[in-house]
């Protein structure tokens, strides 16, 4: 029955203004500050952090340490599958988001688990980005 509510029934709808809706969801909706720790990184991290590493260039240079290296967006953008896909720029941002630690996030978001994870969402479900990181994937699998 929950695969047939699809995205919109399970999220609700993204919000309009794409870029909006997921600056709000990692800087100023409840949870954006809350520490969490993904499984695969050693480290510790809050949602506010992982926008600001995902969109400014600097920050996300500082952070690319041992096995974490975080591309610009312009430099994703440039690459022949981006644009032959036709990926918009927060799609790009939003695939960023999903490769780091961010995933354990939005996939707590979807899952309705692990308990603890869902509890730092405080009720942030993420809708915008969550549909930024699905319409990029289908565009990307059909190149």
């Amino acid at each position: 029955e929950e695969f047939h509510k699809g995205i919109g029934g399970q999220i609700g709808l993204p919000h309009y203004r794409l870029w909006e809706g997921m600056h709000a969801e990692h800087t100023r909706r409840d949870g954006c500050d809350t520490e969490f720790s993904p499984g695969n990184y050693d480290m510790v991290t809050t949602p506010q952090s992982e926008w600001l590493v995902a969109t400014d260039d600097e920050e996300g240079q500082r952070v690319s340490v041992g096995k974490r290296r975080v591309r610009t967006t312009k430099d994703v953008m440039s690459e022949e599958c981006v644009k032959r896909a036709g990926l918009r720029e927060e799609e790009v941002v939003a695939l960023k988001l999903y490769t780091g630690p961010m995933f354990c996030l939005y996939n707590a978001v979807l899952r309705g688990f692990p308990a603890p994870m869902v509890a730092k969402l405080k009720g942030n479900t993420y809708t915008t980005t969550i549909y930024c990181i699905v319409s990029g994937i289908i565009k990307l699998s059909r190149v």
